[in-house]
């Protein structure tokens, strides 16, 4: 198929996609309808390496993937799930003390702020909140 954009000319082979009719469907203001599934997943391998505003992309030609034929080993998969959620639980951990080291540095710059300025019921609803973080 010929097309032109901005005057530029180009050539494209439109993709041809084998559909199955799923199972699931119904009616929608008195007209039926179903679920349609891919029977492969079109997979794109790069061709040419561009770059537009600062991000990198590649082109390509679809190309159907193919299935794995070796299985995992089921020991292998649930070691390395489990040492996933370690480190996932270890990093979250370290982001909870760094975001609750922010509240308290904020909140004494904020009750420093309210001494300076002689505030007192504003350092009153401070020394509350310091109370709250103070006791996690």
């Amino acid at each position: 198929m010929k097309l032109t954009y901005r005057g530029i000319k180009y050539e494209t082979e439109p993709t041809t996609l084998e559909i199955r009719e799923g199972e699931i469907g119904g009616s929608y203001r008195g007209v039926p309808w179903r679920f349609h599934h891919l029977r492969h997943i079109p997979e794109t391998l790069p061709i040419e390496n561009l770059r537009w505003r600062g991000i990198s992309y590649s082109t390509g030609k679809i190309q159907i993937a193919q299935p794995s034929t070796t299985p995992e080993p089921v020991g292998a998969t649930l070691s390395q799930s489990w040492l996933f959620r370690k480190d996932r639980q270890q990093v979250l951990d370290k982001a909870m003390k760094a975001h609750l080291s922010s509240i308290r540095r904020s909140l004494e710059h904020r009750m420093q702020v309210a001494k300076a300025t002689g505030d007192e019921r504003l350092l009153e609803l401070l020394e509350e909140e310091q109370m709250t973080f103070s006791g996690q």
